[in-house]
């Protein structure tokens, strides 16, 4: 059986770049539907990443931490101009008991311009959320991520995955009773 290569916190920029590169920037573009913006998150990902290397703790794979470093990139450049629509819907999560995608109220998975909105709310309603708590909270209700497919991404388990989105739903809803569709947060 043939094992996967480990990555090191120590592995070259340049390496890592070549491997990740193209997948940090499809992310960031998925979520910014911008193809400028997209390549300056993936620049800034990867300059971060060396900013923080040297004080990782070799707990998650560095696709991980870049994955987690884009989405916050992206959510942040979202945030600056964001508006409150409404698209989210309740922020239900379900005890998935078979594979099956999250419900109907994620219809931002789809794409076009309810997926942008999508991301739009969401970034109003994460100030101060934990990076891990962003991620997971783009991949399940944007991106229509199951909780073990979110959990694959974040080196979670499933029920960890479930307990993080419910705490992080509950600040969610506490904050979108402040926001009134179409007011600057």
């Amino acid at each position: 059986m043939q094992q996967r290569k480990r990555h090191t916190a120590e592995e070259p920029l340049a390496a890592l770049y070549r491997r990740f590169g193209p997948t940090i920037h499809r992310r960031a573009r998925a979520l910014l539907q911008d193809e400028q913006e997209a390549l300056d998150v993936t620049q800034d990902t990867f300059l971060d990443y060396l900013r923080w290397q040297s004080s990782m703790r070799g707990e998650a794979s560095p696709f991980t931490v870049l994955y987690q470093i884009a989405t916050n990139k992206a959510l942040d450049r979202l945030r600056r101009n964001a508006r409150w629509s409404g698209v989210l819907g309740p922020l239900d999560i379900r005890q998935e008991e078979d594979d099956a995608r999250p419900g109907q109220w994620v219809s931002a998975n789809e794409g076009g311009m309810a997926r942008v909105e999508a991301l739009r709310d969401l970034s109003l309603l994460t100030e101060s959320e934990s990076p891990q708590a962003i991620s997971a909270a783009v991949l399940y209700f944007v991106e229509g991520y199951t909780l073990q497919e979110v959990g694959k991404v974040l080196d979670l388990d499933r029920k960890a995955v479930s307990a993080l989105l419910h705490q992080f739903a509950e600040r969610a809803r506490q904050r979108s009773v402040r926001l009134q569709p179409g007011e600057r947060s």
